[in-house]
């Protein structure tokens, strides 16, 4: 055990200490980062703080109520009354009102008005205005009901036992199971990646003459996949980590991430399909890696492995639509494409538990079968420098 856990930690310090990990690393946040600026620039852009005016001639808007406060992000827009349309054509002119609006006479009975505008009115500043105008069509209502129709209607689907709700405010978690297994596969084929180069440059630098003397060939695979897996999880839990801290500030100026919602269904699913599964890749990539003879065969190689795994994503429209279709049954149950049609059908319906069950021992049998093939894989092509071992020699009994 000794002899695993010091390949493992030779292998972990040597990818996780590089440069080209550090900056992979720092990629994703930099990127996050970069995109939540983006969105409060395009929010800024939107925020027209300039005063909307209106001339009244419907008598409906005498004595106004005040607008209702924005919500968040959006910024309180001042309105105006003007007596006359030529008092507030002159402050349009002069820049002291970003538009007019005109409500003729016969508003109630026609509903239409007039907006007169020299540049874009943002959709901000409008929804004030619609705001503060049906605040005092509504005023003789009871307030209750008025609240009500100025918020508008929300459909809220609750799942049958009451642990999951989706609506407007809390639609991202929907496509959050899918984001994570979107995230967890490119983690898992980054790190895979780094075992695969690491055993075919042993093999290329013939440091496996010297690893052998003190080291068996399972031990040595055993640690480099508990190595590998290492690496992912460092990758993935400090990504966590500044994800969990993005959105605890982003909650006070962004909506939707208030509702933000993490089943227990959802994290039963990472520990019991997608770590099994990330256990499978990496013994596969292993196993790429002692059969091939340069690492660009490798890369080949992988690509053939890799396409089986975005079949889900592939087919997403198929599993959205009824995600306890057959098909999507199926797909959840082989071990190259259950992690990602379970994480996609997560977010849509609640898994059975003999599904979640079984597809958890196909997974755990995969793994172990993989890091099976892996070792034998590393055995057999160990000494075969620059030469490719054909899979059908691991199969074969010697």
């Amino acid at each position: 055990m000794t002899k695993i856990l010091r390949v493992a930690w030779h292998e972990y310090r040597r990818h996780v200490f590089n440069k080209r990990f550090l900056m992979g690393l720092l990629s994703v946040p930099l990127v996050m980062l970069v995109m939540v600026g983006l969105v409060f620039l395009i929010f800024a852009m939107e925020n027209n703080t300039t005063p909307l005016g209106y001339v009244d001639y419907s008598g409906l808007l005498a004595d106004p109520l005040p607008a209702p406060a924005p919500e968040k992000p959006d910024k309180p827009v001042p309105i105006l009354p003007f007596e006359t349309e030529a008092e507030a054509g002159s402050a349009l002119a002069a820049g002291e009102v970003q538009a007019y609006y005109v409500i003729p006479a016969d508003y109630l009975s026609t509903g239409k008005l007039t907006v007169v505008h020299m540049g874009e009115v943002k959709a901000p500043a409008r929804r004030q205005f619609y705001d503060f105008l049906s605040v005092n069509l509504l005023r003789d209502i009871d307030p209750a009901i008025a609240a009500r129709l100025t918020e508008g209607a929300e459909v809220v689907v609750v799942s049958p036992d009451g642990s999951r709700s989706a609506s407007s405010q809390n639609w991202f978690n929907v496509f959050l199971p899918m984001i994570a297994g979107l995230a967890f596969m490119i983690v898992m084929f980054s790190t895979g990646g780094y075992l695969m180069q690491a055993v075919v440059e042993e093999k290329e630098n013939r440091t496996m003459e010297v690893l052998i003397t003190s080291v068996s060939p399972n031990q040595f695979m055993a640690g480099k996949i508990i190595g590998d897996i290492s690496i992912g999880l460092t990758q993935i839990v400090l990504w966590g980590a500044f994800i969990a801290v993005t959105v605890l500030l982003g909650r006070s100026s962004i909506d939707f991430l208030r509702g933000i919602q993490i089943s227990s269904q959802t994290l039963l699913l990472v520990a019991v399909v997608m770590f099994p599964s990330f256990v499978m890749v990496a013994a596969l990539m292993a196993a790429v890696g002692a059969t091939v003879a340069e690492a660009r065969e490798g890369q080949q190689v992988i690509g053939l492995i890799s396409m089986p795994v975005w079949i889900p994503y592939m087919l997403m429209a198929v599993i959205m639509e009824n995600p306890n279709s057959p098909i999507a049954i199926g797909l959840s149950l082989f071990p190259m494409t259950a992690a990602l049609t379970m994480l996609i059908r997560d977010g849509l319906t609640i898994l059975p538990a003999w599904q979640i069950a079984l597809c958890a021992v196909i997974q755990v049998a995969s793994a172990v079968g993989a890091i099976w093939l892996a070792g034998r894989a590393f055995r057999l092509g160990m000494l075969r420098y620059g030469k490719r071992l054909l899979w059908r020699e691991i199969f074969v009994k010697n």
